[in-house]
């Protein structure tokens, strides 16, 4: 047990001075004089997606708060208020005669300590393979609190100018992104809530319990460092409680896909039952699922797992995760526990 923890950490340490070198190479580039024109990392942890129309990209800084436009290969085309990259997006659109948005597309979002890149070999198999619209969004997952992301998130489904259905594909804390931004944008009064219907959504590795792990976190100055106050958001003993509170229960389809050994232990002995290496399958679970699958994987690769992306595929196109079409929902405890996935699925 102590083994698993002390690597578990170590990895997450890791992972943290990975992000704090990340970070300092994008605050120098941004600061630089000739910063106009240049290739930038897309705003990998530091920024935010406000707005994001045909590749191109408004963003925000979590770290001094201006805004900036990217060009669809993430050069920094100008920066300033949001008004000015607004109004700049404008003129682009009638300058180049950007084609309008699609009346349809799914909105991707990645996890804590991830950025949008990393959903990349996911959107664009929905893509290629599926033929579907992909929004692929990015946010400072280690900086802010989650209801900052979220107010992230409903910006850009605000500015979706021209699309009538929005569908959700997330892994890990991006879920709970989304849950939030669906309870925010219910929240709102009638008349400024953005004229749209929601289609499906395909949880990966969700917790929507809370993550048990974070209670070991919670109190660490180092992993406050790199995790961000989303560590303590997720803890179930720490902040889950109010966070919970924040989130939505999507009140269309919705379907959960996790991880784990499939051997009821996992791969972690401080985590009860079977998980992903993260997560404990039993936290994953949220009742009025209307379908529920679990891979062999771990967490933090999910999202690049051939038979997830295939599950979320088909899920998308057809309410169900297996080729059979038959469901596993989850509305009490008492439902029937699915079969353990295979790869000829």
């Amino acid at each position: 047990m102590q083994w698993a923890c002390r690597n578990w950490f170590a990895a997450f340490c890791l992972e943290g001075l990975f992000l704090l070198l990340l970070f300092h190479s994008q605050t120098s580039a941004e600061q630089g004089i000739f910063g106009i024109g240049t290739k930038t990392l897309g705003g990998r942890f530091t920024f935010s997606d406000e707005v994001v129309y045909q590749g191109w990209r408004v963003q925000k800084s979590a770290v001094v708060g201006h805004y900036r436009l990217l060009t669809p290969d993430d050069r920094r085309h100008t920066f300033g208020t949001l008004e000015h990259c607004l109004e700049t997006l404008e003129k682009i659109k009638i300058e180049k005669s950007l084609p309008p948005m699609p009346k349809e597309v799914v909105i991707v979002v990645h996890g804590l300590g991830a950025s949008r890149q990393w959903m990349d070999s996911l959107s664009e198999y929905l893509s290629e393979d599926g033929g579907l619209s992909v929004v692929n969004v990015g946010y400072p997952s280690t900086m802010n609190d989650i209801g900052e992301h979220a107010n992230s998130l409903t910006s850009v489904i605000q500015h979706l100018e021209g699309v009538e259905k929005v569908n959700f594909v997330a892994h890990s804390m991006g879920n709970i992104v989304i849950r939030h931004c669906l309870n925010d944008l219910a929240s709102l009064p009638v008349s400024v809530q953005p004229k749209i219907t929601y289609g499906r959504f395909v949880m990966m590795a969700p917790p929507n319990h809370g993550a048990v792990a974070a209670n070991k976190l919670a109190d660490n100055k180092l992993a406050q460092m790199f995790g961000g106050e989303a560590v303590q958001q997720l803890a179930p003993d720490v902040g889950w409680p109010t966070l919970e509170q924040r989130l939505a229960t999507p009140a269309f389809e919705f379907g959960i896909i996790v991880g784990g050994r499939g051997d009821g232990e996992g791969y972690l002995a401080t985590i009860p039952g079977d998980d992903d290496m993260l997560l404990s399958v039993e936290t994953s679970k949220l009742s009025g699922a209307s379908d529920f699958v679990q891979v062999k994987g771990i967490h933090q690769t999910l999202p690049k797992n051939k038979q997830v992306q295939q599950y979320a595929l088909r899920y998308l196109q057809t309410g169900a995760f297996l080729p059979s079409g038959r469901r596993y929902p989850i509305e009490s405890p008492q439902d029937p526990e699915p079969p353990r996935a295979s790869s000829s699925q």
